[in-house]
């Protein structure tokens, strides 16, 4: 992951579509990208590459998911710093479906508080 974050963008590029058409076979006809996103995920100083999965202590913190997803909230009870990512999913953790399902969970807590 660190050393795919440093090639230029044309290079990545190329690889991904040369590995795609190794794996399809020569059959098929894959078109060439027309952009391309990649995450900086390693070089990120905030996340440094990391992602969750459970270890052997998993079942002495049976709410650690529950507990990391919990919001921030003021005086009033009114969630002001929100959490989502795989790691706050109790179902798909360590998936992408995870990290999208927690988004939509947070979305759904701040709607009914918002002005539109």
């Amino acid at each position: 992951m660190a050393y795919v974050e440093t090639l230029p963008e044309d290079v990545v590029k190329r690889k991904v579509m040369e590995l795609l058409r190794k794996f399809m076979g020569k059959n098929m006809t894959i078109p060439e990208p027309t952009g391309m996103i990649r995450s900086t995920w390693y070089s990120n100083p905030y996340t440094r590459g990391t992602y969750t999965f459970d270890n052997l202590l998993v079942h002495e913190y049976p709410n650690a998911r529950a507990i990391l997803g919990e919001p921030l909230v003021d005086e009033a009870g009114s969630p002001k710093v929100l959490f989502a990512g795989e790691a706050t999913d109790l179902t798909h953790f360590s998936t992408v479906h995870g990290a999208s399902d927690s988004g939509y969970r947070e979305a759904m807590r701040i709607l009914p508080s918002s002005k539109i």
